[in-house]
């Protein structure tokens, strides 16, 4: 197992690197916590950024058909009238 004496990426503090873990950067958890906190805060604001500006940069939505009470039948294809869509929980209640 190979060692190297490495530098903490948070504190500075030099810390026993070895191949057994070769991708570490910190000399103990506090420290790895604390970096990640802090270039947390940095890439949540960058993400909003670059949120905001590829919303800006989207097409317009697509128009919606007009909102009427009038539809066609899936059977027939008749135009029908709808009166009723909902009908109220105390009503359905009382007719039982």
């Amino acid at each position: 197992m190979d060692t190297a004496a490495r530098r903490c990426a948070e504190c500075g503090a030099e810390f026993t690197w070895t191949s057994r873990n070769p991708t570490r950067r910190f000399c103990g958890s506090r420290c790895k916590t604390r970096w990640w906190r802090a270039h947390r805060r940095d890439t949540d604001t960058a993400d909003t950024r670059d949120t905001a500006d590829r919303t800006h940069h989207r097409s317009p939505p697509l128009p919606l058909p007009p909102l009427s009470t009038g539809h066609e039948c899936p059977n027939c294809g008749q135009r029908i009238t709808v009166l009723n869509l909902i009908v109220a929980a105390e009503a359905n209640a009382s007719s039982t």
